[in-house]
């Protein structure tokens, strides 16, 4: 039996491990789970599912797992491994989701531990997006495969070099609530100017939305292919196009060097904190 384990259990923990047991990748006897609070999460899925079992601490669920989830803020990560140093053996696997904590910074504690880095989307909900995942050269085949092969079950899965996951975080990860962010603008804009109710614009937008990501997927459009086939040149469609194009990639620019700023200052929070556990 495969034991899957998840140390902190908020509302990601929460969604990998249930997507895991609705995709039959697992079963709830199957996962180990430690929590140092007892959070609406943590209850709605043992109410779910208490046939999962609990650990007393978080060596025990590093012990018992095959596979451990770490679902702590960043900087609780490296003080977790460096307290449970004497039980993460060469043959433990320890899968990382905190942005900004690296598996090289996790090795410098550990290092001969497996290590995986993954960055889930809150869309795995739906089955749809994409899981990014990045491996240390310590990971052995057989772990890398089965990480691989088990969010596969949940939606895509891009296996990428590290030092390009923080852009694609970006692009998968936060996205959902970039796009959400953006068009809640174009709908109290569309507020502004009609006496359509919110609730029709949200439909209006939502529906778009969804239409247009099935023609982008279904029917293989590319953006600008999409772009010619709608914006009929002169057309209304097209003044929304041309403005897009000469005041967005400021925007796109501005927004991409923010979330990298943001990246920075936590990676030196972490060199910070690396040197203290390591002198």
């Amino acid at each position: 039996m495969t034991k899957i384990g998840f140390i902190g259990f908020g509302s990601m923990a929460t969604l990998i491990a249930t997507k895991l047991i609705e995709t039959k990748v697992c079963t709830p006897e199957e996962i180990i789970l430690y929590s140092s609070s007892a959070n609406d999460h943590f209850k709605q899925f043992y109410d779910k599912y208490p046939t999962a079992e609990l650990a007393a601490n978080e060596a025990e669920v590093f012990t018992k797992a095959d596979h451990s989830f770490i679902c702590k803020l960043p900087l609780a990560v490296l003080p977790l491994i460096k307290d449970c140093e004497a039980v993460l053996t060469a043959d433990r696997h320890v899968i990382s989701i905190a942005a900004g904590v690296s598996t090289s910074d996790i090795l410098e504690i550990s290092p001969n531990l497996q290590v995986s880095k993954l960055i889930p989307s809150i869309t795995t909900v739906v089955g749809v997006g994409t899981t990014l995942i990045s491996h240390a050269d310590t990971v052995s085949e057989t772990n890398s495969t089965w990480l691989e092969s088990a969010f596969e079950n949940l939606g895509h899965v891009m296996t990428i070099r590290e030092e390009n996951i923080d852009i694609a975080s970006d692009l998968t990860s936060s996205s959902p609530g970039i796009i959400a962010a953006i068009f809640e603008q174009f709908v109290e804009a569309a507020l502004r100017r009609s006496t359509l109710s919110d609730a029709e614009i949200f439909q209006m937008i939502n529906f778009a939305l969804a239409g247009t990501s099935k023609l982008l997927v279904e029917e293989d459009y590319t953006f600008s292919g999409l772009i010619d086939r709608v914006a009929t040149k002169g057309g209304i469609t097209a003044e929304g196009v041309e403005l897009s194009k000469s005041n967005l990639p400021s925007f796109f620019d501005e927004l991409l060097d923010r979330t990298q700023g943001k990246y920075a200052t936590s990676k030196k929070e972490i060199e910070a904190q690396k040197r203290d556990l390591l002198s």
